[in-house]
């Protein structure tokens, strides 16, 4: 692919980002960046704009932000840009039929798991609460059904014990970005293959109410809860009135009742088994290894966490 190839980037997330940057290192030419709307954020004080919009305008990109394509305007601002293909990373936007049938190449996506397993909005984070050994990236060309697009190229990757949420985007965004690039390189001759109908699953999106701790389950499956929420939203649990979050912790040999303290170094016990956490963070304050938390905060033998 040379620069003769007009690119339309969409993305919004920190996801997105590697895959920016190796696109503006490349020959490829990249005429606008789409991305969602400055938000307020920071508790209201501050009107933001996303990781993308940032890195685009750093680089003098023309971007648009806007609220959907549900309507003429936008459509038609997009048609004119005469796109020979779209690059869509972590954007967070439905794009209608009409939208797709626009550039030439039409829309590649990049998707943290190894399609058709965990299609949707969570994948990292179901793979890791589901105790998945393995995930990995697929590149596919966008559909107007969710993630079901055939795939171009995809890379399997091995999930490390104890990785988080966070470490393990980090990780498949570069990996993303890469296998872009490749698929990019050969885009006139390279040819996707249709989605297999069977290992069909589903990445719902994370929801509030799975976010605090259920001591009444096993040790294993609230470890893998735990780097699977980490670092954002976080799992939690509430101790006189203050909510904690674990963001990271190491399986313990132990038994008790369910979310009872069981010592010193704040081991807490579940249905079979306990967790210790390593990384803990306090309502309100920064996160901090387990040592320095409990300098300034302390558990009673035998209580029982909520």
């Amino acid at each position: 692919m040379n620069k003769s190839k007009r690119i339309v980037m969409m993305g919004s997330s920190q996801f997105a980002i590697p895959t920016l940057e190796l696109l503006l290192q490349s020959s490829y030419e990249i005429i606008a960046v789409y991305t969602q709307p400055p938000r307020i954020a920071n508790r209201g004080k501050k009107i933001t704009p996303t990781p993308i919009h940032e890195v685009a305008e750093k680089n003098d990109l023309k971007v648009f932000t806007p609220l959907d394509f549900n309507n003429e305007t936008s459509i038609r601002q997009f048609e004119n840009l005469e796109p020979d293909v779209a690059v869509v990373v972590s954007y967070g936007l439905i794009l209608p039929g009409r939208l797709l049938a626009i550039p030439r190449f039409g829309f590649l996506n990049i998707h943290s798991s190894l399609l058709p397993r965990w299609r949707g909005a969570a994948p990292i984070q179901r793979a890791l609460i589901e105790g998945d050994t393995k995930t990995g990236v697929s590149i596919i060309k966008v559909t107007e059904k969710l993630d079901a697009g055939p795939i171009f190229l995809k890379e399997e990757v091995e999930i490390d014990r104890g990785i988080t949420a966070s470490e393990l985007s980090d990780e498949l965004a570069v990996k993303g970005a890469e296998l872009l690039c490749r698929v990019m390189d050969n885009l006139e001759t390279i040819n996707p293959v249709e989605q297999s109908h069977t290992g069909i699953s589903y990445a719902k999106k994370i929801d509030k109410k799975e976010t605090r701790i259920d001591w009444n389950l096993p040790a294993e499956e609230i470890y893998n809860k735990i780097h699977g929420l980490s670092y954002q939203p976080g799992a939690w649990f509430e101790h006189r009135g203050v909510r904690i979050k674990i963001l990271k912790c190491e399986l313990i040999d132990k038994d008790g009742e369910p979310g009872q303290v069981l010592d010193h170094d704040m081991t807490l016990s579940c249905v079979k088994g306990s967790i210790r956490p390593t990384l803990i963070q306090r309502q309100g304050k920064t996160p901090m290894n387990l040592k320095d938390f409990l300098r300034g905060y302390e558990l009673e033998i035998g209580e029982k966490l909520s």
